[in-house]
């Protein structure tokens, strides 16, 4: 690109530091508008280093796309117009011009009502030559070419001190430049041939000890033409040399409205100052389009009195009486006032206070005041006089100390003060420090508590004898028979009470004595039990908390009652605090009787049957027909019964003697086996049950036809699957049956007829 001015970046000192280098593609960078045409032989590609300086739908333009821009500020009011000529014109340029004057770059994305026109017609007619010329009335075109879009908008009223900002975007991409003319413009507002000047004094100094001036421009200052000689400051108190500064082209901008200038040494008295600004080379404080600042002189008024700082420095100490310092203040060339009227600027105190110093000179007036002490007085140690502690008293010796004071008691301890409970004795204490040594003692004297250890309740042993004695070393003594002496002996029961009296407190003391009484320990007879029964054995003793029994079983009890279950002899060892006893007893237990007429049974004529329910012990008998002996003979059948009884129970027993029985085995003797369902089987027949059966049939050659083992089945007469003739056959038959409770075996054998 080819310009006839240099390329200045214009960075607003509002705009934070970014860390890149501002272009010509962003705002910050923008080509400041210094003649009417300027020439773009190409056309840059991207958004440059600050991406999308405006917000979605702010504009005609949807985004910031292959971007440049130009930035300028009206010295005249008039009507601003320019026309974008493509160098080919079949490109797309579109673009919006910015009001800037109340905001900066980086408050377009987010500010309202800073677009004043707007064009993104483009496609078919519409590419090519593009501006603000007049062509149409419209100051905002959208996009495309149809609806009525035009891309040329209206002429743009402009007042002189506006700052305008134009975007130029190339839509179409091409790496094709650009001619823009400015020169439709009324006038020759736009183009700056006007001198800078100052537009505002934003800081002064108000007071003394201020250092900062900040001046704002009527437009931008080129940072590379700042001057630090440019500026003078003259006054009272000088003379004063002032340093340039600009935070934004600290900030790498390479322009800045507002100048910082830092005043060495501070302002130093109250009055008018003159800031002259004065160019001294031609190369100082230009505008972007090389007009230099015209001299200028400017009237500050530096009024507002300043508050003093005398610093008297912090709280003073002075070490012991006698001890003096100095105070003073590093303010010079000023008058004086102490609180006690001295008016110099040294004061020497010698004792503790509130000293309080007010310094006056052109600049203003401060106060400041410090507070001196007294580190170390004389010590001084004042135990008091001798003391009497009682018990649970705490007395505190000595007291908190003083500063820079140590202190030494007689036990070797080194606290001010210490607690004493619980002991006396002599104490003294001896306090020193760098102004002096005191010291004190006193005796202590400790009333020990009343300890009588006398208890409520005594027991002993009749024939014992109670000695109290309630010896105190400050005791006075009042019992209930009027005695008034520490000791007392007891040999009988009763209630007794004394009182005891001490400087410290008083006590009474009721005491119970017991003398334990002889006694006698019996178990009882001994004893005879019935089986399951138990028997209770207590020895327990009246009073027992008294006596504190000690038992002591010959089975390991050691319980004052215990359940006998089983026979034997119970002897138990009894000792109390007193005296030791003894005694026993046997516990024997009767025998169960089980009296027995054995099972069931059978007698048959001509038998007897002998019944026994004779017992081990003594019992009594009783039979259903009414005698009474342990034995009986029985010869017939009955019902018979018999109850027994002993001194524990009643057991009895019956028996149920039934007539002989006798089992018939039944053999036919003959059978025909002709299928007639009439005597087709030969078998035995009984009216008991037989056991082991076992039947076999012989011909009379002693072949064996026939065997079975089944009583409910029989010969068939067959033999081997054939018809056995008619004729005479033997049958030998074993089995048994249970006769009278018994079984009995038998064997039966004949002769059987089988008839055809």
């Amino acid at each position: 690109m080819q310009h006839k001015l240099l390329l200045w970046v214009l960075l607003l000192a509002a705009y934070p530091l970014c860390g890149q280098q501002p272009t010509i593609q962003d705002c910050l960078g923008a080509i400041p508008v210094c003649v009417p045409v300027y020439q773009e032989s190409q056309s840059p590609s991207g958004v440059g280093n600050y991406s999308q300086e405006i917000g979605p739908g702010q504009t005609c333009n949807f985004e910031e796309t292959n971007s440049i821009w130009y930035i300028f500020t009206a010295s005249q009011s008039g009507q601003l117009g320019f026309l974008i000529t493509p160098n080919d014109l079949t490109d797309d340029y579109d673009w919006v011009l910015f009001d800037l004057t109340n905001v900066s770059c980086q408050n377009i994305r987010n500010s309202n009502n800073v677009v004043v026109s707007c064009n993104a017609a483009g496609g078919g007619t519409c590419n090519g030559l593009t501006g603000a010329t007049g062509a149409s009335s419209s100051n905002n075109q959208g996009a495309g070419c149809s609806g009525g879009n035009s891309a040329f908008n209206a002429l743009v009223p402009m007042q002189a001190g506006q700052t305008f900002a134009l975007l130029v975007n190339n839509w179409t991409g091409s790496p094709n430049g650009f001619t823009i003319n400015f020169g439709l413009s009324t006038g020759l507002g736009i183009f700056d041939q006007q001198p800078p000047r100052v537009d505002n004094v934003v800081v002064q100094p108000r007071r003394c000890g201020e250092n900062a001036i900040r001046l704002r421009f009527t437009e931008n200052i080129r940072c590379n033409s700042l001057s630090s000689t440019a500026f003078t400051l003259t006054g009272p108190g000088g003379p004063y040399t002032l340093t340039a500064s600009s935070t934004a082209c600290q900030q790498q901008a390479t322009a800045t409205r507002e100048v910082n200038l830092t005043i060495s040494p501070p302002i130093q008295q109250l009055g008018n100052y003159t800031l002259t600004i004065n160019p001294l080379q031609a190369s100082h404080l230009l505008d972007q389009c090389g007009n230099q600042l015209a001299d200028t002189s400017l009237l500050l008024l530096v009024n507002q009195p300043q508050v003093l700082q005398p610093n008297l420095g912090p709280d003073l100490s002075l070490n012991c009486p006698g001890d003096s310092l100095v105070l003073s203040t590093a303010i010079t060339n000023a008058q004086y006032l102490w609180s006690d009227g001295s008016t110099d600027r040294q004061l020497v105190v010698s004792s503790p206070g509130v000293y309080r110093l007010t310094v006056t000179n052109a600049c203003g007036q401060g106060v400041d005041s410090v507070a001196v002490s007294r580190l170390f007085d004389l010590p001084t140690v004042e135990l008091g006089p001798d003391q009497q502690l009682c018990p649970g008293q705490t007395l505190q010796l000595g007291g908190s100390g003083q500063q820079g004071v140590n202190y030494l008691w007689n036990d070797g301890s080194t606290a001010p003060g210490r607690s004493l409970s619980g002991s006396g004795g002599l104490f003294w204490l001896t306090a020193s420090n760098v102004c002096g040594t005191d010291s004190d003692s006193l005796l202590v004297t400790y009333i020990p508590p009343i300890d009588a250890n006398l208890p409520t309740d005594w027991t002993g042993c009749a024939g014992e004898e109670l000695l109290i004695d309630l010896s105190h070393p400050f005791g006075q003594y009042s019992w209930d028979d009027g005695s008034q002496l520490p000791q007392r002996r007891l040999t009988s029961d009763g209630s007794y009470r004394v009182t005891i009296s001490t400087p410290c407190e008083q006590q009474t003391f009721d005491l119970q004595a017991t003398f334990l009484q002889p006694l006698q320990l019996s178990l009882g007879n001994d004893t005879t039990l019935c089986t399951g029964d138990s028997l209770l054995l207590d020895a327990s003793l009246p009073n027992a908390s008294l006596y504190q029994p000690v038992y002591d079983w010959q089975h390991g009890e050691q319980t004052a009652r215990i359940v006998v279950r089983q026979p034997g002899l119970y002897r138990l060892r009894l000792g109390t605090r007193c005296q030791q006893l003894t005694d026993s007893i046997r516990i024997d237990y009767l025998d169960r009787v089980y009296p027995s007429l054995g099972r069931d049974t059978f007698l048959c004529e001509g038998e007897r049957l002998l019944l026994n329910v004779s017992t081990a012990v003594e019992a009594d008998f009783i039979w259903e027909d009414g005698s009474r002996a342990p034995l009986r003979t029985i010869e017939g059948p009955g019902n018979y019964w018999v109850q027994v009884f002993t001194a524990c129970e009643s057991q009895g027993d019956s028996l149920l003697v039934s007539p002989c029985e006798r089992c018939l085995v039944y053999t036919p003797t003959a059978f025909s086996p002709n299928s007639d369902g009439v005597n087709d089987l030969w078998r035995p027949y009984s009216d008991c049950e037989l056991s082991d059966y076992s039947l076999k049939v012989f011909d009379r050659w002693g072949g064996l036809l026939y065997t079975g083992g089944e009583p409910d089945k029989g010969w068939d007469g067959r033999r081997q699957g054939e018809d056995a003739p008619a004729g005479v056959y033997v049958f030998v038959l074993d089995y048994s049956v249970v006769e009278n409770g018994r079984r009995r075996i038998a064997t039966a054998t004949g002769a059987l007829q089988l008839l055809r």
